[in-house]
């Protein structure tokens, strides 16, 4: 059936049932997945939530996308957005890595990586010669990881461990599972989050050693250049307005310095 036809008939199908035409004719929904990653994600009574999620949906309301949020473990949540099956995933940092998958927009929220210490380690991050005969503990695959590779390189006597989340993380910190010398490179926000949420005690920070920004990832398998330009539009004009800060009070984490798109 010739495209023009099938639009009529389409069109003449939805009057006939009072179907509302904007709605139903509107583009076919946008799929988003993220993991759960309080403060800045995570599933609430069934559906995702978050200082992101809020972000996102008032983008996506401005562009008249319909877009759906699934939270899942980042490790599937990954794997389905490299293998081009969704149309975007966050909460991602803007790197090389990432932009082999991913158009990376401009960043939403601001964030920082910190190492933590046992409670009483007199320990305090300097330089990173002062990790010697350290244990540290990150989560990945993530671009905490990076952080850490980035963070040990050329220095010896380093060991590092990964961990399949943050909360094992924090907690073998707490045990004394990376033995007395141990620390924990975890983002800030986080790790605050978790020892409140997991009541951890006996952890303290030991020095701030990057900060940087979090944003989405849209697929470059679905999503074309001038949909990703479109979408970046929106989101910096939702910065230049101050609404992405008003929608990130509640939740407590600081917005981004607005960019050009």
């Amino acid at each position: 059936m010739p495209k023009q036809v099938a639009s009529l008939a389409l069109f003449l199908w939805l009057l006939a049932l009072g179907l509302p035409l904007d709605s139903a004719m509107a583009e076919p929904a946008r799929s988003f997945v993220t993991e759960p990653f309080p403060p800045y994600t995570y599933a609430e009574r069934g559906k995702a939530a978050g200082p992101m999620v809020a972000v996102l949906q008032a983008v996506c309301e401005e562009l008249r996308w319909n877009c759906l949020v699934e939270v899942l473990p980042w490790r599937r949540a990954l794997g389905l957005a490299q293998a081009g099956r969704v149309d975007g995933i966050f909460t991602v940092v803007d790197t090389p890595e990432r932009r082999v998958y991913f158009h990376v927009s401009q960043p939403v929220i601001a964030a920082r990586y910190t190492l933590f210490s046992r409670a009483g380690d007199d320990f305090r991050f300097k330089d990173k010669q002062g990790l010697q005969g350290r244990t540290l503990g990150a989560y990945g695959p993530s671009a905490t990881v990076l952080a850490l590779d980035e963070l040990v390189a050329d220095v010896a006597g380093v060991q590092t461990v990964i961990e399949t989340d943050n909360r094992t993380v924090l907690r073998k910190l707490a045990a004394g599972r990376y033995g007395p010398k141990g620390l924990a490179l975890v983002n800030e926000s986080v790790a605050l989050t978790l020892m409140r949420d997991e009541k951890l005690d006996g952890l303290q920070t030991a020095g701030s050693i990057k900060d940087f920004d979090y944003a989405f990832g849209l697929s470059r398998q679905r999503v074309n250049e001038a949909d990703f330009k479109a979408f970046n539009e929106a989101l910096a004009q939702l910065c230049r307005s101050g609404r992405t800060a008003e929608l990130l009070r509640p939740f407590a984490v600081p917005a981004s310095a607005c960019r050009k798109p």
